[in-house]
């Protein structure tokens, strides 16, 4: 059940439309999701939640990120492999040259697609300011490598 709090969603709505980073805590269970879910609603700003218990149970905070916004089953192009032929046929004679090739994509690094996937999603031929939320951040304050 969410309790309306008209100020704090004021606040937070007018902290999601400056170029900052914004810290909600508080103790648990006082809201503080249902708190920025509802601004981010109404002020329609695009946005993941993405959970760090689960980056603090996966021992990795971008693995839980990348999970967020990449769609599972997505393919990406390891490799590639190239076949080049050449035949030359004569009355009496036939040859030829046959070359194959085979090249490892090189990859962007994991977080960085993810982020430049989010960016791309949603309205197409405008920019739109879009959030990523670190929900239960508490879980990895202690935890020095996923900070």
């Amino acid at each position: 059940m969410y309790v309306p709090r008209p100020r704090l969603e004021k606040d937070l709505a007018r902290s999601f439309s400056r170029h900052t980073h914004t810290l909600l805590f508080g103790e648990s269970g006082n809201g503080k999701t249902w708190l920025f879910k509802r601004a981010l609603t109404e002020s329609n700003f695009p946005y993941i939640a993405v959970n760090c218990a689960n980056a603090s149970r996966l021992k990795s905070l971008t693995a839980e990120i990348c999970g967020c916004i990449i769609e599972p089953g997505t393919a990406i192009k390891m490799k590639f492999n190239e076949e080049k032929m050449a035949e030359l046929s004569a009355y009496i004679a036939k040859g030829g040259l046959k070359h194959t090739g085979m090249y490892d994509v090189t990859q962007e690094e994991p977080l960085l697609r993810a982020f430049k996937l989010f960016a791309d999603s949603g309205a197409s031929g405008r920019a739109q300011k879009k959030i990523i939320v670190l929900d239960n951040l508490e879980s990895i304050f202690n935890n020095d490598e996923l900070m």
